[in-house]
């Protein structure tokens, strides 16, 4: 993480990171593998599908105990649950990953890995990670990432955080974060002021 170490600690997800060198070398590949290591209980399952997309969904992901799926390298990945995954479960975005997600999913995205979210999911973004918001997804940003905002979506970025929204999505600024925006965007917080008001037109 590039955190600055006067910085106010925060609360990032819990990544479990295993202390077996077996449960390390195994890696899932496909949709199977994700389901199977679940059934057998693994608590960090690593996603690296290379050029294939995987698609997840409740089939593979309803498992009851405290897991992690992390999602590496260059990775394609979709995902839809139609209700959320309970506090136990968590998604996490890394490298060059790329991840859409759709229904009620919560993902954690870190390094520059690249999220598209829509209809009512949640992204926790840091370090360069990039963001696409639509429907009314929820976006919490911080560090050097970028985020790009429409429909209905709401953004509450700091840190360096750069967004671009448009239609009636809202933005919430703190520190040294900015946003180019349409009229008739939200912008409030701290910051509100690091605004600049674009055409429709550079925004898409």
């Amino acid at each position: 993480m590039t955190m600055s170490s006067k910085q106010a600690p925060r609360s990032h997800p819990r990544v479990l990171v295993s202390r077996s060198v077996d449960e390390r070398r195994k890696v899932s590949r496909n949709a199977d593998s994700v389901r199977e290591r679940l059934r057998n209980g693994a608590q960090l399952i690593v996603v690296d599908s290379g050029d294939r997309v995987i698609d997840l969904s409740e089939k593979e992901l309803r498992a009851k105990h405290e897991w992690t799926l992390r999602i590496v390298g260059t990775s394609k990945v979709r995902i839809h649950l139609s209700t959320p995954l309970p506090a136990t479960a968590q998604i996490v975005a890394t490298g060059r990953s790329f991840v859409e997600v759709t229904g009620r999913v919560t993902v954690h995205a870190y390094t520059h890995a690249t999220v598209h979210a829509f209809d009512q999911c949640t992204v926790h973004a840091w370090n360069y990670a990039a963001v696409s918001a639509c429907d009314s997804v929820v976006v919490v940003a911080v560090d050097d990432t970028e985020i790009a905002a429409y429909d209905h979506a709401r953004v509450d970025a700091s840190d360096r955080a750069r967004v671009t929204a448009a239609d009636s999505s809202s933005v919430r600024l703190s520190g040294d974060a900015s946003a180019a925006v349409a009229r008739g965007v939200k912008v409030t917080g701290p910051a509100r002021a690091n605004v600049h008001v674009a055409s429709s037109g550079l925004l898409t």
